[in-house]
């Protein structure tokens, strides 16, 4: 795809705000209903659908008839449907693109705050906000997470639900792509999302490319927003499974963490451990034949054999 237009860089706005759906027509009005309490007009508002059912793009057509609906004929993964939405909004001539996943409800406050902090002298190009748990609203889920010398594996940024509504603005490695403002320039530079990550850590690799291309990325803990946790994942767990274990693999052998391969491989293999006990634990076996399948696939793909589709 292909990027047009040009805008001035110093700013982020307008924003636009890209959602994807697959069949989660409460949830994604939802969603909506929250971007537009925090700010936004309908015409801001891009809403990709990953091949849902007719009547559920109807009914989410009727209820948002100025929202610009991107329909897609079959289900392209969170990377693909959002990039349809990205190249939209660039066509249209945004500043900047918040992208959310369609299970989440924004805090009024939250898109002027983002703004807000990605106008600072520094101009941080992608930044995401502090996530809570939706059943939980004064849990918090995620922040952000940073590199840590040594360690094969990033670590969370901790800090509790008080500490954030304090918290300054602050520089991180990765934010999670269920919510996180990326300015244009972002996307001039480095690219869209890659699409071989169909599901999971792409949002970790448009991370780590842009800060391997001198960007920065900053956790803003004052802008809030609720999770529910992946609605849409809860509903094909073999084949989400399944995708998480094959870009884990793929995403550490792409970008290492720390001093050797080795200490990633190792890092995975107890992951995978774990997880299957876990599965184990909740009577969920059947999800432990897609764990190792898309490890072994992402394994398979190092070694230069094509990952099955």
């Amino acid at each position: 795809r292909t990027i047009v237009g040009s805008v001035d860089v110093m700013s982020v706005w307008p924003i636009l705000a890209v959602t994807l759906n697959w069949n989660l027509e409460l949830e994604t009005a939802a969603c909506i209903e929250s971007i537009l309490g925090a700010g936004l007009e309908q015409e801001q508002i891009i809403l990709v659908d990953n091949g849902s059912r007719q009547e559920c793009v109807a009914a989410l057509r009727e209820r948002f008839p100025h929202v610009l609906l991107v329909p897609l004929g079959h289900n392209l993964g969170f990377a693909g449907g959002m990039n349809a939405g990205i190249c939209e909004g660039l066509q249209r001539g945004a500043g900047a693109l918040l992208l959310l996943n369609n299970d989440t409800v924004l805090n009024p406050s939250m898109i002027r705050v983002l703004a807000a902090a990605a106008e600072r002298a520094e101009r941080p190009a992608i930044l995401g906000p502090a996530i809570y748990y939706y059943d939980e609203p004064e849990r918090l889920w995620k922040l952000g997470d940073v590199r840590r010398p040594g360690l094969p594996m990033p670590r969370p940024v901790k800090m509790n639900a008080d500490q954030a509504a304090s918290a300054p603005p602050m520089p991180v490695d990765y934010v999670t792509g269920c919510g996180m403002l990326v300015r244009r320039q972002v996307f001039e530079q480095i690219g869209l999302l890659d699409e071989r990550y169909f599901m999971y850590f792409e949002d970790a690799d448009f991370c780590r490319r842009a800060r391997d291309a001198g960007l920065q990325v900053w956790c803003v803990p004052q802008a809030r927003m609720w999770h529910k946790i992946s609605a849409t994942a809860q509903r094909d767990r073999p084949l989400n499974r399944y995708h998480r274990s094959l870009n884990q693999v793929r995403f550490y052998h792409e970008h290492p963490h720390g001093p050797s391969a080795l200490w990633s491989d190792a890092y995975i293999g107890a992951k995978v451990l774990k997880t299957a006990l876990e599965d184990v634990w909740r009577g969920d076996r059947h999800l432990i034949g897609p764990l190792l399948r898309g490890t072994r696939d992402g394994y398979g793909e190092r070694r230069g054999t094509p990952t099955p589709r």
